[in-house]
């Protein structure tokens, strides 16, 4: 979802903030034991440190008081910040197949086919510019392996005006490099695109993941009440254009008081990214308010397990929620949002539902 705005200038300051300059869990300073300004500053990180966990254990905790849904009780920890200027407007994340300790982003409708590549620090590893026409309105992304190499799926499907006629999906290989100290600027064309309508009129998806073992790609509508679950081939075959499949229809939580008039406003209940997890159980969808997590039985369909009200987790006052990975294992969900600089949320998972 695209909300107009200035774009920052890669020479604009950081937003003002107490205490100190990049005081945060994980990315404040390395702070050294010596007397003098170094103490002080540890003094006043840990202090602001203190206070940033008050805030969002607050926000959560009035997320929970309003809602009927049965809330995990789980705090959602700053990761990181994501302070490149460039990154202003995620509207896609996926976890690197070929790398655990890396994530994809792209930013909303507006941006040149491009990705980036950071680390869980934060820090862009390298650029990916794809040779593809400039995206309508690229949304969700997916990382996945099949026939064993790793893929990265881009989902141009967002449409706010319910006009498109056909939406597309972009796969490209994923590229294979190490971290430097410098950023890596790559290049890549699309492996193949999967180019599809909907069966009954155009519907805005933001919400999208790869299913590899029945070999589809999932779409969760947004403006639909409730959100629907449309599924097209991940192999696109010889059909140039494909006709998405009704699965269902998915089970919407009582969500959790909006933490800030602007997520009122945003509509939460409205999926924005998703992603599943790559053990075939579980699969996480993202909303403006929280993340819903369901899971799939024993020989369940993912129209079946979406179908039962999933277990809700709070984001607290993170606006504009719009990216979400679930890891490897299904262990841990990071989420972040389109405002700049946004911070990288690690939510952790229990063993238990």
């Amino acid at each position: 979802m695209r909300i107009f705005r200035r774009r920052p200038s890669r020479n604009d300051p950081l937003p003002k903030r107490s205490g100190a300059a990049a005081c945060n869990d994980a990315y404040a300073p390395a702070l050294r034991s010596e007397d003098g300004p170094a103490r002080r500053r540890a003094s006043t990180c840990g202090a602001a440190t203190a206070r940033n966990r008050l805030i969002v254990a607050a926000a959560t905790a009035l997320c929970l008081a309003w809602s009927t849904t049965p809330q995990a009780d789980v705090v959602p920890q700053v990761a990181a910040l994501l302070r490149d200027t460039r990154l202003n407007e995620i509207s896609g994340m996926a976890l690197s197949a070929r790398t655990p300790q890396r994530l994809w982003v792209h930013n909303d409708s507006g941006a040149p086919a491009e990705l980036f590549a950071i680390g869980l620090d934060g820090k862009v590893q390298a650029r990916l510019r794809l040779s593809a026409p400039k995206p309508v309105d690229w949304e969700d992304m997916a990382a996945f392996t099949l026939d064993g190499k790793p893929y990265l799926l881009l989902a141009d499907t967002g449409d706010n005006g319910g006009v498109r006629k056909r939406s597309e999906l972009l796969v490209v290989e994923e590229p294979d490099f190490a971290a430097g100290t410098e950023e890596r600027q790559l290049s890549a064309a699309p492996a193949w695109r999967i180019v599809f309508r909907y069966a009954d009129a155009p519907h805005d998806v933001e919400a999208v993941a790869v299913d590899t073992a029945s070999e589809a790609v999932l779409l969760l509508t947004k403006r639909t009440t409730p959100p629907q679950l449309w599924s097209v081939p991940l192999r696109p075959g010889a059909q140039q254009e494909h006709v998405a499949t009704l699965l269902g229809n998915v089970a919407v939580p009582d969500e959790t008081a909006p933490a800030t008039d602007f997520q009122r406003r945003l509509q939460p209940g409205r999926p924005t990214a998703a992603s599943l997890g790559r053990d075939g159980r579980s699969i996480a969808v993202l909303s403006y308010a929280s993340v819903w997590l369901y899971r799939r039985d024993d020989g369940e369909s993912w129209a079946q397990a979406l179908a039962r009200t999933p277990q809700v987790f709070p984001l607290g006052l993170l606006v504009q929620a719009e990216a979400l990975a679930l890891d490897t294992a299904g262990r841990c969900i990071l989420v972040t949002g389109e405002r700049w600089p946004a911070p990288l949320l690690r939510i952790e998972l229990s063993d238990k539902p």
